[in-house]
């Protein structure tokens, strides 16, 4: 039996040998080149040696085999408008896009290439839609429990963040039917909240109205939840940063600073 050289190339991956990665790869491939996975591992290991080019054949290589892997169409995007193919990359992208609507680096990268080709509005129309996509995957992500994690309230001047907050739970209720409204807590609701712990860690709950309508009420600790969840990692404040690079771009500098200001307060403590 030949050997698989696919492990022992994962883990110099891991170890940033991509040289010697790509050697075992190439190795493996020549084994099956039928395996779509070791093309795409290849390709990341030629862009991380600055062989572009054959990043690009690789890539395209792996998308002939699985044209439906957003992570692959990703690199290959990042592959060509490392090359300044930049019409090709915003294809990629797009394609990755239409694979997973909610893949939010692809949103970012197409974002950043239309900027890079002065497309402004079309750029600050896809930061937008990446940070709604990440919404979206982070309010799928809740399971409404009491024992859930319960985060108080911060009184910070940074609003933007509610906004996406609030577009995440019409999008969570959008996809259940059942519900027929979404109510918000009053801010005398919240503090009680705040006081009284009552609900424990949920993030909403449901009632049934005079109508016998499905009503669903959002409580504080889903707001103070998402706005944690923002800051577990730097995607939404780079989001909302390079949002705000292309809102100078456009001579719009109160929103700009609004944006930038935010991105600075939501990047992770340790960064």
């Amino acid at each position: 039996m030949p050997n698989d050289f696919t492990p022992q190339a994962i883990d110099l991956m891991k170890a940033q040998n991509f040289a010697a990665a790509l050697s075992l790869l190439q190795k493996a491939i020549d084994q099956d080149p039928s395996h779509w996975g070791n093309w795409y591992m290849a390709g990341q290991c030629c862009r991380f040696i600055n062989d572009l080019d054959g990043a690009v054949t690789y890539l395209r290589r792996a998308i002939a085999l699985k044209s439906d892997e957003p992570p692959v169409l990703l690199a290959l995007g990042i592959a060509l408008q490392l090359t300044n193919r930049l019409a090709e990359a915003i294809d990629a992208f797009r394609q990755a896009i239409e694979a997973d609507p909610d893949y939010e680096l692809a949103y970012n990268s197409l974002a950043l290439t239309q900027k890079k080709q002065g497309e402004f509005e079309l750029a600050l129309y896809n930061y937008d839609a990446g940070t709604k996509a990440l919404s979206r995957r982070i309010v799928k992500s809740l399971q409404n429990d009491r024992s859930s994690k319960l985060f108080k309230h911060r009184n910070i001047q940074y609003h933007l963040w509610t906004e996406y907050a609030t577009y995440a739970a019409i999008y969570l209720c959008s996809i259940n039917e059942r519900i027929k409204r979404l109510e918000w807590p009053t801010g005398e609701q919240a503090m009680e909240e705040e006081h009284t712990e009552r609900h424990g860690g949920l993030y909403w709950i449901d009632s049934i109205d005079s109508e016998s309508k499905l009503v669903r009420l959002f409580l504080p600790n889903y707001f103070n939840t998402f706005r944690e969840s923002l800051r577990q990692d730097r995607v939404y404040a780079d989001f909302i940063g390079n949002r705000g690079s292309v809102l100078e771009q456009l001579g719009r500098n109160e929103e700009a600073n609004q944006h930038l200001n935010e991105a600075r307060f939501f990047l992770p403590i340790n960064q």
